[in-house]
């Protein structure tokens, strides 16, 4: 009986060693774990996964996401390695080369010091679809070719207007003087700060007397959209609260914010011209800086549509969503947009 005891003491203090060693030593009791807390910015190609590493941090060696379009992907498939705040645990995964329309697997990883990997629960996502098609293009009177995208059965510039006359051939003023303009009833149009290579990029700004002279501002067979057909755009891609996001061109080269808050899901690609003539009439003498402003944080277009002194426009601002609307001064200097009649 004694001989037992002493061979069961032995055999139980062999196997203890055996666990401490595996879990090597210091760190003995922790265990590397690893969570998929959000996957967001989700476009036609790509998406960021935030995670976080909720044990065992002093263990890791490399985290990252792993994905697939079948269950429980590993990294021997696409995976990348993310970005890590060594204080928190917390880190982000930049994935991309996606095919759109598509449903994916995603699991986060960690690799600790050993080499062994570690998984987090599975979560899936699916990459944007395109809910427009490209248009047949419009020319202007100037001879100026704009591509088109067609959104709900409606066929859209897909770039502001840049037109220098009205559709029977009469030439529209440009004005640059800060006090003639003010005093403006009728078309005209501008660079923004006066710099033509401003409308290179973003097309010309517009008053509101030009959207509505009877020669026509838009190509021949189109019109300057009513807010009656911008909100049924708006309705279409989700509305107000949402649309923004959708319409915005997400290349990363124009807004200063593009991240979360732009995706260009509709192909309608805005750019942020910015505005002029909106928000100076209480200064004694404005300088271009007063009167230009927001290009790169903002895009403003003018409807057709009127109310007494004021006109509506719509517009989309870098670190928002949506889709809005205001009544403005119609001496106001927009960009304009037009659509198929």
């Amino acid at each position: 009986m004694k001989n037992f005891l002493i061979v069961t003491f032995i055999s139980l203090f062999l196997v203890s060693c055996s666990t401490s060693e595996n879990n090597s030593g210091a760190n003995a009791s922790e265990v590397l774990r690893v969570e998929t807390y959000s996957v967001t910015n989700i476009t036609f190609t790509g998406a960021r996964c935030f995670s976080t590493v909720t044990s065992g941090l002093s263990l890791l060696q490399e985290i990252g996401v792993c994905w697939s379009t079948s269950p429980n992907p590993t990294i021997s498939g696409a995976h990348v390695v993310g970005v890590l705040n060594p204080y928190t645990g917390a880190y982000y995964s930049d994935i991309s080369s996606l095919t759109l329309n598509t449903n994916y697997f995603l699991r986060t990883y960690a690799k600790d010091t050993e080499g062994n990997v570690t998984y987090s629960q599975q979560t899936s996502f699916t990459t944007l679809n395109l809910i427009s098609s490209a248009g047949s293009g419009v020319t202007d009177i100037d001879g100026k070719s704009y591509p088109t995208v067609l959104i709900n059965g409606k066929e859209w510039m897909k770039e502001n207007l840049s037109v220098t006359k009205y559709r029977n051939g009469d030439v529209i003023p440009q004005v640059t003087d800060i006090n003639q303009w003010d005093n403006l009833t009728t078309g005209a149009w501008c660079y923004y700060e006066n710099n033509s290579a401003n409308g290179t990029t973003y097309g010309k700004l517009y008053n509101w007397y030009a959207v509505n002279d009877p020669r026509g501002l838009a190509p021949n067979g189109w019109h300057v959209p009513t807010a009656a057909e911008w909100a049924a755009l708006s309705t279409f891609l989700g509305g107000d609260s949402v649309a923004g996001i959708k319409i915005k061109d997400d290349s990363g080269t124009y807004w200063e914010v593009t991240t979360a808050f732009s995706n260009n899901q509709s192909g309608f690609t805005a750019l942020p011209a910015g505005t002029g003539y909106l928000n100076y009439h209480t200064l004694a003498s404005p300088t271009l800086a007063d009167v230009f402003k927001n290009q790169t944080r903002s895009a403003y277009w003018w409807t057709s549509t009127s109310n007494g002194d004021l006109a509506y426009s719509r517009e989309v601002h870098s670190t928002s969503l949506g889709l809005s609307n205001s009544g403005l001064l119609k001496k106001s200097a927009l960009s304009v947009r037009c659509v198929k009649n």
